[in-house]
């Protein structure tokens, strides 16, 4: 191989690594990133984790007697508030990673 394609090799393999290490960031931040959030009387929480999965809940003690459909529309409500936390997250963190991904692409082609 000619020294010149041994550069460009490298530089591929440095870019591919940096990309790997963002997706490794990403990867490790949904793992332990989470969202809380509660209805408007905060007599119920729900928590998030990065992947959206729900992960714990929370209902106040005698909330139930108000109801089935009172303690669903709370729980409802608290989840939509932590699932709009965690979409606000995944859309900065969207931007963050194509921001990376052109900043690597306009190197790669400078190069």
């Amino acid at each position: 191989m000619s020294e010149d394609m041994n550069a460009e090799v490298e530089a591929v393999l440095r870019q591919a690594r940096r990309l790997q290490s963002l997706m490794d960031e990403q990867l490790d931040k949904m793992a332990s990133e989470s969202f809380t959030a509660a209805d408007e009387t905060e007599t119920v929480e729900v928590t998030l984790n990065g992947h959206h999965w729900l992960q714990d809940v929370y209902i106040q003690d005698g909330l139930l007697r108000l109801g089935a459909e009172t303690v669903e529309g709370r729980v409802n409500e608290a989840l939509q508030k932590a699932s709009a936390d965690a979409a606000a997250s995944i859309d900065a963190d969207r931007e963050r990673i194509d921001a990376v991904v052109a900043e690597i692409t306009a190197e790669m082609t400078q190069e």
